[in-house]
């Protein structure tokens, strides 16, 4: 691969990295959202706008993050870009965790989990072999 492909097949990579969880986190606020709103019993239509508006984000964001990952299958061997889609789990969670609006505990566990998960990206991405190229 030429140094731009190897950039733009990386650009594609941490795209869809990003996206996946943003459009994971927006989802999840779609729903929050919802479910307020659900609990607003007789609420107007416009209640929804914000759970409507989340929820539409987080689809867009997750259907772009797809069409990265298809310029990413096409340079990368899956062996490799699978493993770190994982990436995106430890955001989800870093930002679960750390933003008010979603409010989610960390516990020692799950942040133990979550450093697994990185080093299992770590070693994955560590052990690319160069024939592995597409």
């Amino acid at each position: 691969m030429s140094a731009g492909t190897r950039g733009a097949a990386l650009a594609a990579l941490t795209a869809s990295i990003v996206l996946s969880a943003a459009g994971q986190l927006a989802m999840k606020l779609g729903m929050r959202e919802l479910h307020r709103a659900g609990e607003l019993a007789g609420a107007d239509w416009s209640a929804l706008g914000p759970a409507v508006t989340w929820t539409g984000a987080g689809l867009a964001s997750y259907a772009v993050s797809m069409l990265a990952w298809l310029l990413v299958l096409a340079r990368y061997p899956l062996s490799y870009a699978y493993p770190l889609l994982g990436l995106s789990y430890v955001l989800v969670y870093a930002v679960a965790t750390h933003w008010s609006r979603l409010g989610e505990s960390a516990t020692p566990l799950r942040v133990l989990g979550t450093v697994l998960v990185v080093t299992g990206v770590a070693l994955v991405s560590s052990t690319r072999e160069r024939g592995d190229e597409a």
